[in-house]
This record gives C-alpha cells, structure tokens and sequence, in this order.
C-alpha cells in the first residue's frame, strides 16, 4: 500500500516559516527520486508519476518552494518567493529537506527537477557538491532535468535590467504585467488559435484545466523573486559554475519537441551540449515529438515514465 503524506519541517535559514513536503512510500524502496518543481506550481502534481515509481519500489519526494505551493499559503506569500536572495534560499531549504528525508531513509538519491526546477536542481548540485562527497550524506546517484533550458550569462544579465526596472516600477512585492508577458505570455504564442492560455503545458485538456483551477498553480510572481531567479541563472549557467557539477553524474535530460521554453527543443540541446562541454561524461537526452512543456503530464506520459524507469535502472 502506497503511503501517502503530506509534512513539513522549519527553515533553518532566511525569512521564517514552514517548509511543506509530500512523500509517497512504497512498501519495501529500493531508490528514492526527490523532485523538485517548477514555477507557480506545486509539488503535489507529481502525484501520478510518484506512484507509478511507487510500483517500481522507488520513494519519491517533493517540497513545495518558498512562495509556492501550501509554503507559500502557509507563510500568506504565494507567489512571492523572499523579501531578497530568495534563490540562495531555496537552495539552502532544499539541502535541510534532503539531509531531514535522508535522517529516515538511507537511500541512493536521484535528483528531477522541472522546468525552474531543473535550474534549482543544477545549481544544487554545483553548491553541495562537496558536502555530497561526505560519506554520510546523501549520495546523488542520477540528475534528471525536465523542460528545461539554456540561456547564456549575459542572456540573463540582460532580462535582469529589465526586471529590476520593473522592481523599482512596481514594487518588490508587486507582480508585473510586462515581465509576465515576456514569460508566461509568450508560451502560448505557437498554439494559436488556442483553446485556453496555457495550452502550451500539455496536449492534455484534463491537465491544462487542473492547472488552470488549481489556486496554487499559475500565479504571476513578484518582481523581486525575478530579480531573485535571474540573478541565480547568471550564476550557474557559466562554464566555471558547470564545471562544479560532478563530472561523473548520470544525466538526462527530456522535454516535449514543442516545449515554448526550450525553443522547441533547441534550448534543451544547448543545454547538453553545454553541460558535456564543460565536463560532464554521461549526458542523454530524449526529445518528444509533438510533446509540449510538461512532458510528464503529457498524452504520451506513459512513455515518457517508461523511458525514465529504464535510465534509473541502468544506474544499478
């Protein structure tokens, strides 16, 4: 019987509140894959994916950020990440989370990140690398990036003016129209005529709707938790703060062949190939055809956990 759960532990650093995780157990796991999510969404959406590696007797856990899910509802801050440094912060309550889950199940950890995840889930990996050298902490055995993207340092300085312009517009704690538009806004534009203005997640209807309904999903975020996620993409994204990833980490890297933020995949095959030039051995990649963002809510979702299942157990 697949143990369910939904708990939460403090914050050990930055602004004070709850960190809210869900955590679904097999009975006897053999592996345990951490994900962690994308923006304006939560982690409770992997739901069906976590119990078919449930089947497989894998673990699966997922936090849901500062600003997002019930963290972001329990602290009245949905959508607004931190008053500042909000990336560094997430980061560091990824690492309390891992250490506090791995206290309880001794288990090889593979990393997934989506989306914003997927960049969360790099620089992890890059800050903590020596820390997971440590005999006794987790050891991360397989990353797996999802809908993800690259984008240049200077790519991102740029985007930064234009954000902290709309920061001192708006407000910290204030949403902006104009850097919705150039996100969010943008997806959509390569389904048109579209039936809703989040085709560009899924060919799915059923999905696209959940996401719509759901209160804890698409919400526009503050402008200093832009100012907060650019500044941490300029960060990791050069060829030095790569470099510091482990070179020898499994890695795969999937995403629909239609996903709007990859560039229609282009984004996601510069990524590898940016990742294997600056020293990692052992980078694969699936593109889906005709697949949109969110690869694992897709119409052909079942393939897509098959082929993750089989990556995983290659690892062994």
């Amino acid at each position: 019987m697949v143990n369910a759960e939904t708990n939460n532990i403090p914050f050990s650093s930055g602004e004070p509140g709850n960190f809210y995780y869900h955590q679904w157990i097999p009975e006897n796991p053999k592996a345990w894959l951490h994900i962690m999510h994308g923006m304006s969404e939560h982690g409770a959406r992997y739901g069906e994916f976590a119990k078919f590696l449930n089947s497989k007797d894998i673990m699966v856990t997922a936090g849901d950020h500062r600003g997002h899910g019930i963290t972001g509802q329990s602290t009245k801050s949905s959508y607004h990440i931190a008053d500042n440094n909000g990336w560094e912060q997430m980061l560091d309550d990824q690492w309390e989370l891992i250490k506090h889950i791995f206290s309880n199940h001794q288990l090889p950890l593979i990393l997934l990140g989506h989306s914003m995840g997927s960049f969360l889930a790099m620089h992890f990996c890059q800050k903590y690398n020596s820390a997971l050298s440590n005999q006794n902490a987790p050891q991360i055995s397989g990353l797996i990036l999802s809908g993800s993207n690259y984008g240049s340092p200077s790519t991102w300085r740029a985007a930064l003016i234009i954000a902290k312009l709309e920061r001192w517009r708006k407000g910290f704690d204030h949403s902006s129209a104009l850097l919705e538009k150039m996100s969010f806004g943008a997806f959509n534009n390569a389904f048109e005529p579209a039936r809703t203005e989040s085709d560009w997640i899924s060919r799915d209807h059923e999905v696209v709707d959940n996401y719509i309904n759901d209160p804890l999903c698409g919400g526009p975020l503050s402008t200093q938790s832009w100012c907060d996620f650019l500044t941490g993409m300029i960060e990791l994204t050069n060829l030095t703060a790569l470099a510091k990833i482990n070179s020898k980490l499994p890695t795969l890297l999937f995403s629909g062949q239609m996903d709007p933020v990859s560039n229609a995949g282009e984004g996601v095959t510069k990524l590898r190939d940016t990742l294997t030039k600056s020293g990692m051995e052992n980078v694969a990649m699936h593109l889906y055809p005709g697949a949109r963002h969110e690869a694992l809510n897709e119409i052909n979702r079942l393939d897509v956990y098959q082929d993750i299942i089989k990556w995983i157990e290659g690892l062994n």
